[in-house]
């Protein structure tokens, strides 16, 4: 199986110290790899804090495991381990007492409607009533549960990111703090949305240097070959894995509303999908939450929500298993929500 981090490892393997110069220099696509691994880990940090990671095998040596945001994937690769995208260690020995802050969860209003239809009404929706959107620009409010197992936080502190894609080619990156958000995970008035908070990071790249873990999305006619490609997923991927993937997605593009209308239609075809009914986001907005527990069964649950206009608006992931010490499940452990 395709661990995601080949790239990596195989760098590493040609650049293994006792048989390489130390002044022996990287390709092109070597300095690509490190491009990618610099920017996703240091994301990482700003979003999650650094987690320990494992492969399936590594899950049954160690103690016990569960799933985290994909958009941490490249922090795995730093580590070098031999490591999957969504594996988070409970550090054996830990003796945390204390709880975890978290977001509570959405509370959903049930509908009597199959995932199948309501995903298809949305698509079909889309193509007539669709909200105008500026592919140029990626922007959305994120949280994410940084793992310390002797201190977990006690605050709830989003952040927002803006991506800007410019006719030259070079992409501005910048992720401001929203200040602390309230039990509910909902930020005080006028913190959100368009409002700019203290700079964190700020970043310009060069034409082509952007490390995108997708290609561009222009004439994708299979979304589930995409995004298995886009995650290093194999053909047994799990509904959950895909909905996760929608989410590293849409938080490095912005779809046409055909392209939302084309990749709700695909996740309509997956097997294990719940609709759970009508929530409010964590920007306030209405729209129809669906969930699959099947990305690490037991202990994960990933949820999209979405509007008959906008498409997909929001990602949460929920813990729901009983290992963690620091949380009480099911708890939201990271979101994120696109303007």
């Amino acid at each position: 199986m395709n661990t995601g981090n080949d790239s990596l490892v195989g760098l590493m393997a040609r650049i293994d110290p006792a048989i390489t110069p130390l002044d022996a220099p990287l390709d092109e696509r070597d300095l690509a790899v490190l491009a990618r691994v610099q920017l996703a880990g240091e994301t990482v940090h700003n979003r999650t804090g650094l987690r320990a990671r494992g492969t399936t095998a590594e899950r049954a040596a160690r103690n016990r495991w569960f799933r985290v945001p994909s958009l941490a994937i490249a922090a795995s690769l730093v580590a070098v381990l031999g490591i999957t995208a969504t594996s988070v260690s409970l550090w054996p020995g830990s003796s945390t007492a204390a709880r975890a802050e978290t977001p509570a969860q959405l509370v959903a209003e049930p509908l009597d409607v199959t995932p199948q239809k309501l995903l298809e009404s949305v698509s079909s929706n889309l193509l007539v009533r669709s909200v105008p959107v500026d592919t140029h620009r990626v922007r959305s409010q994120y949280w994410a549960l940084e793992f310390r197992p002797d201190n977990p936080p006690q605050t709830i502190e989003p952040e927002r990111s803006d991506i800007e894609f410019y006719a030259n080619g070079t992409t501005a990156l910048q992720i401001r703090a929203l200040g602390r958000a309230d039990s509910a995970g909902r930020l005080p008035p006028g913190t959100s949305g368009e409002a700019a908070g203290a700079l964190i990071k700020q970043r310009t790249f060069a034409a082509g240097q952007y490390p995108f873990f997708f290609a561009d999305p222009a004439g994708v006619t299979d979304w589930g070959a995409y995004l298995r490609a886009g995650q290093a997923l194999d053909a047994s991927a799990t509904t959950g894995d895909y909905l996760s993937a929608v989410r590293t997605l849409l938080s490095e593009r912005t779809l046409t509303a055909l392209q939302q209308s084309e990749l709700l239609r695909f996740i309509s075809t997956l097997p294990d999908l719940r609709v759970d009914g009508t929530v409010t986001d964590r920007l306030g907005r209405a729209g129809t939450s669906l969930s699959s527990e099947t990305r690490d069964a037991g202990n994960m649950r990933d949820v999209l929500i979405v509007t008959p206009t906008r498409g997909v608006i929001a990602h949460e992931s929920v813990y729901t298993g009983s290992d963690r010490r620091d949380l009480t499940a099911p708890a939201v452990i990271d979101y994120t929500a696109w303007y």
